[in-house]
This record gives structure tokens, C-alpha cells and sequence, in this order.
């Protein structure tokens, strides 16, 4: 699931061009939506409209693709998803300036919109103030046996025709759909519908697909008092283990709960490796690293954590702690306030976001000791969220020219979209490097794309023949299919043809040594631009093997149950043909955060980096 951002953008020709065609996903001209008799009300400039046309788009095409695509939640996705709604449902990108055909008291007018975050942030507000009265009678807190069937045969549907990785994994998940209808079957009442989308969870987690997910949108948590319970103190890791932590007496750093016996060991009677491996679901295909890091984050919120795997918490509860050899005992309270462990460098990351979003730029770059070139990318932004940012990251990198050595650090970044590669490729590659191609991906689908696909060329993918690419492309494309071999098969015959990421040189290049700096916690583009620069040979991969995933998400509805399901309908290949989800990125340089970093907050990864650039 990603994170949005109430970001405005400034709509005025001197900043966004008329003519631009709009790349932000989640984005709306309106500022909230209501409905009389199925038929839409927007809230246009503080004034309510009955809404007529977008572009050339009329009503009736809006509304018919969205009610076929979208069953009962066909009025969410106009109101909060209307980007996806007019690329992917009817093939047409809109320009952040559109017209819109507006009614009022029978007379009908044109009106200027404009695309922005900030609109669709108060939609989706508006429309959350609404469902929460609404919630309990609309949906469905049970379902009958038939139902709950029903929604699993169509959830096999989704499996089947959209998903791609489910085409490439070797779990059997026709044969655990069975196995739940039959336990559903032996049931005498009516099922639960959080129960059932846990089962369904478990189902999906066991395929792969990190950018999938299953959710009951009614849920609400402050319904649910053993949901919330946490445990007593932090949970981090440290050297590959989960440790227990408390903060020191400034609340500024800290501690093992137990300096003696720092590791958790099990949590009543449950081994920890089975809390990681099996309790975690949602992380049980990650790379080690990052499954680790997930768990630590989980087990915190232990109440949540049971509620997931359908078991009801006690109040309290029996951890065993160990030094290796050792081990110590203590039963504990369960409690709902917040005393977890917080990173120093995820709140600097977080910061830093909070800087790039209000368009300080300040923290950005920077020169380190011994002229070491810094730059700091917190997430993947997407040019048109922040106004100046891509000036100001050129400007960055330009200013660092003259550095020994360049450290482009993107820990903890969430990702997001993938046109900060593009610059930072056209100061990276070298002449005999460029064209580059940095990614290979494939889209689920039994149609054979020979042209630009909305959803890829999004991400910088365009298929062989593709007007975007040039001869030179094409060549590089050739050279590198010479021997690039995927790592797994899968049936070509349900994807598309392939898609390329090229990078290309600019005018100004760096030569002196690149070092890109990772954890766990790179996820998505993110792990997208770093797998993007392995192997060339100026580039060094440094720290701990990020998180991986690509996919190019889509959702569907369950009809009895309304479930949300969250598929990915692309595969995703680094250039070592290994998929990014499940794999991830393996650094050249292993440097993983230490006791210092994770207690105190000492940056020892950077340190240990600009250590070894100096000698």
C-alpha cells in the first residue's frame, strides 16, 4: 500500500504547460463528490455542479466503465481514482489543465480544472467523513457459506486472468482456494468477513506479489479493542535479530530492555522464526532482510498481529528472552499505548520528505569530509508533485561534480514513480554504457503489445518497436538480449511482448565513483533505481539488499464480501534476470546497520562508507 501526500500543484501555465500530460496517479479536479439518483454532484471551486464531460469524455462512458469494472464500489473510484479510471479504462491520459462541462440549474457551462493532489486528498476526506455513519448498513459484517464461495471462485478469477505473479509462482493456490471452500463448507453458521480476509491474505502473501494486497474497507480498527493492543516495549534488530528495547531516561536513544539477555526468543511458546516466517504473512516473501525488518514492525502491534492470523489475544502475555545460550522469562501486560522503537534515520528520512514536500530543498545535497559528494532521495517523487525538483536535483548534482566521490543514498525510501532514474542516469552513465537498458518487464496479458502502453510508458518501459525508442536503443536492446536469461519461465502466451528502461548520457557526466547506498527498507522504484546501476562499472551497490518489487498494481472487487483485491499485472526483471520481488538487490559492498546506528542513532552505515571511499 503507498502513501499520498497533500501536495498542491500550483496550476498556472508558468509552471505546469497546458499541453503536459498528467503523470500523477492520485489526482482529481474536483474537491468532493455526491450523488442523486446514481448520477454525480462535484464540488468545483466551493460550488456544486452536476458534472456533464471531462474533455470529450461524456458522462455516460465515465459512469458505464466504471459501474462494469468496479461492481458496488463504482461510485468510490470515480470520486477518489478518476486518473486510473480515464487511462487504464478508457485509454486516455488527461492534461493537468482540462475542460469540464459543468450544470447548474438546467444551464450547462465549461469550466477550467485542474488535476492536483491537494483536490483528491478532499475528496477522498469528503467521502470518508460520509462512510463512516454509512459503513455498518451498506456492507456486510458476515457472509452465508454460499457467498463467501461465491467470492472465492471470483478471487481465483482475479488469480487467474490479472495476476502476473501468480503465473509465476510455484505455489499451488487453486489447491489452497479448495482446501478453504471445503473448511468453509464444513462450517454450520454464518463466516466472519475479517476472518475470511485473513484466509484470503494468507493465500495471496504465499505468491509473492509484495504490491498485492486484500482488504476489508469497512474495517475499523477502533472497533476492534484487542486489534490495538501492543506489546510493552520496542522491537528492533539488531546483527539479524529481534531484540527487545526500551528508550534511556531522555527519551533521545536506547537501550536493550534486558542488557543481559538483549533477544526476543519466543512470545508465548511461539518461536520467534515462526512468528517471522508464518504470523508475518505479508512479508513471508520478501528477502531475508527486509522480512526480518517487517517482523520487528509487526510484532510490536502483536494484537494486530494475532487479529491477522485470526486468533484472539489475552491480556497478557509470555516473552522469553535470550543471550544466545541463556534465556530469561517475563509475562507482561499487553498495553494500547505507543512505546515502540522509532529509527532515527526513519524520522530523519520522514523529515526530509516533510523539507522536499514544502519545497525546502536545503538538505537535499551536500559536501561531506574530504570532498564526498551526499544526495539524499527520501522517496521517488514524481516531478509534477513538487514544483523545482527536478531543477533541483540537476542543480545538486552538478555542484558535485567536482567531488572525489558521490554517495546517493536512498534508504528507507517508500518509492513511487521512476523519472528521478532518468536524471540521475544522465550524470551516471558513461559514454560506452549509454543507451543503458536497466530493466526488463512484461505485462500480464493475452493481448501482444507492439506499441507504448499508458500504465509502462509511465514507467519509463516501451516495447521494441515503440516510437520512443531510437535504432541505437534497439541496438543496445539486441546486445544486451544476446545474454540476458530470465531466471525463472513462465507462459509467454498469457504477457505481453517485453518492455525496456533505457538510460541514457547527458551532457555532463560524473566520472569519478558512484556509490548508491540501500537497506531493507528500499522498496519498489526505489529498489528500481538501484538495481537500474548495479554493474556498471562506476557504480557500487552499498549495505543491506533492499526490498525489491515492481508491479504495476490493479484492484478488484469481491461481490458478496466487497473485498478489496490488490494484484500486480506486471513482472518486473533486474538486468541479472531475477525478478525484483522476492530477490530484491544485493549490494557489492555489505554493510548492515550495527548496535550504534540502531540504539544510539549513529549513522555507522554512511560513516563505515566514507571511511572506506577515504582509504
Amino acid at each position: 500500500m503507498r502513501t499520498y501526500f497533500i501536495l498542491t500543484i500550483l496550476c498556472f501555465s508558468s509552471v505546469i504547460g497546458f499541453s503536459q500530460k498528467l503523470e500523477l496517479e492520485r489526482a482529481s479536479p474536483f474537491t468532493a463528490v455526491k450523488w442523486k439518483k446514481n448520477l454525480p454532484i462535484v464540488q468545483f471551486e466551493n460550488e456544486w455542479y452536476h458534472f456533464e464531460k471531462l474533455d470529450h469524455i461524456s458522462k455516460k462512458e465515465l459512469l458505464d466503465y466504471c459501474k462494469k469494472e468496479f461492481g458496488n464500489k463504482w461510485q468510490k473510484r470515480f470520486s477518489e481514482d478518476l486518473v486510473e479510471v480515464l487511462k487504464e479504462g478508457l485509454n486516455y491520459t488527461p492534461n493537468a489543465q482540462v475542460t469540464l462541462q459543468l450544470s447548474k440549474d438546467g444551464v450547462t457551462k465549461e469550466y477550467t480544472g485542474f488535476f492536483t493532489l491537494e483536490n483528491r486528498q478532499r475528496s477522498l476526506k469528503y467521502n470518508r467523513s460520509k462512510a463512516v455513519s454509512k459503513t455498518k448498513h451498506l456492507l456486510p459484517k458476515k457472509l452465508t457459506i454460499v457467498e463467501a464461495i461465491e467470492d472465492l471462485r471470483a478471487f481465483e478469477n482475479i488469480l487467474d486472468n490479472k495476476s502476473s505473479y501468480a503465473q509465476l509462482s510455484t505455489f499451488d493456490y487453486k489447491s489452497a482456494i479448495k482446501e478453504l471452500i471445503v473448511s468453509i463448507e464444513s462450517k454450520k453458521g454464518e463466516i466472519d468477513i475479517n476472518e475470511f480476509t485473513n484466509e484470503i491474505s494468507k493465500i495471496m502473501s504465499e505468491i509473492g506479489d509484495r504490491h498485492s494486497s486484500i482488504k476489508n474497507e469497512a474495517f475499523r480498527k477502533e472497533n476492534h479493542k484487542k486489534y490495538n493492543l501492543r506489546l510493552p516495549f520496542g522491537v528492533a534488530v539488531v546483527d539479524g535479530k529481534i531484540v527487545a528495547t526500551k528508550q534511556d531516561k531522555n527519551n533521545q536513544n536506547y537501550n536493550y530492555y534486558y542488557n543481559s539477555h538483549p533477544n526476543i526468543k519466543s512470545i508465548n511458546g511461539i518461536a520467534i522464526e515462526t512468528i517471522i516466517d508464518t504470523y508475518n504473512y505479508r512479508a513471508k516473501k520478501a528477502p531475508i532482510n527486509a522480512k526480518i525488518y517487517r517482523a520487528s514492525r509487526a510484532i510490536e502491534k502483536y494484537g494486530e498481529l494475532l487479529f491477522k492470523n485470526n486468533i484472539i489475544s489475552s491480556d497478557s502475555i509470555k516473552v522469553v528472552f535470550s543471550d544466545g545460550v541463556n534465556d530469561k522469562a517475563e509475562t507482561f501486560k499487553f498495553t494500547s499505548a505507543k512505546k515502540g522503537y522509532n529509527s532515527k534515520l526513519l524520522k530523519a528520512n520522514y523529515n526530509n520528505r516533510l523539507k522536499i514536500e514544502n519545497r525546502n530543498f536545503n538538505d537535499l545535497s551536500r559536501k561531506l569530509e574530504d570532498n564526498i559528494g551526499y544526495i539524499n532521495i527520501p522517496r521517488m517523487y514524481n516531478y509534477d508533485e513538487i514544483e523545482d525538483l527536478e531543477n533541483e536535483i540537476e542543480k545538486a548534482l552538478e555542484n558535485l561534480l567536482d567531488t572525489k566521490a558521490l554517495i546517493i543514498d536512498v534508504r528507507n525510501n517508500p518509492g513511487g514513480g521512476r523519472a528521478i532514474i532518468q536524471t540521475f542516469s544522465s550524470y551516471i552513465l558513461q559514454e560506452k554504457q549509454s543507451p543503458w537498458v536497466a530493466n526488463v518487464a512484461y505485462l500480464r496479458t493475452d493481448k501482444k503489445e507492439t506499441e507504448s502502453v499508458e500504465s509502462m510508458s509511465a514507467r519509463y518501459l516501451y516495447s521494441y518497436n515503440s516510437e520512443k525508442l531510437t535504432n541505437n536503443d534497439r541496438q543496445a536492446i539486441d546486445k544486451f538480449n544476446s545474454d540476458f536469461k530470465l531466471q525463472k519461465t513462465f507462459d509467454t502466451l498469457k504477457f505481453s511482448q517485453p518492455f525496456y528502461m533505457i538510460l541514457h548520457k547527458g551532457n555532463k557526466n560524473y566520472t569519478k565513483p558512484v556509490y548508491i547506498l540501500v537497506n531493507e527498507n528500499s522498496f519498489s522504484a526505489a529498489s528500481v533505481f538501484t538495481s537500474a546501476f548495479k554493474s556498471l562499472p562506476n557504480v557500487k551497490i552499498v549495505g543491506v539488499t533492499t526490498d525489491g518489487s515492481s508491479g504495476n498494481s490493479k484492484t478488484a472487487h469481491l461481490k458478496y464480501s466487497n473485498i478489496r483485491v490488490k494484484v500486480s499485472t506486471m513482472l518486473s526483471f533486474q538486468r541479472n534476470g531475477k525478478t525484483l520481488d522476492g530477490n530484491g538487490t544485493i549490494p557489492d559492498i555489505n554493510i548492515p546497520a550495527d548496535e550504534l546506528q540502531v540504539l544510539k542513532g549513529v549513522d555507522s552505515q554512511l560513516n563505515s562508507l566514507i571511511k572506506m571511499i577515504n582509504e
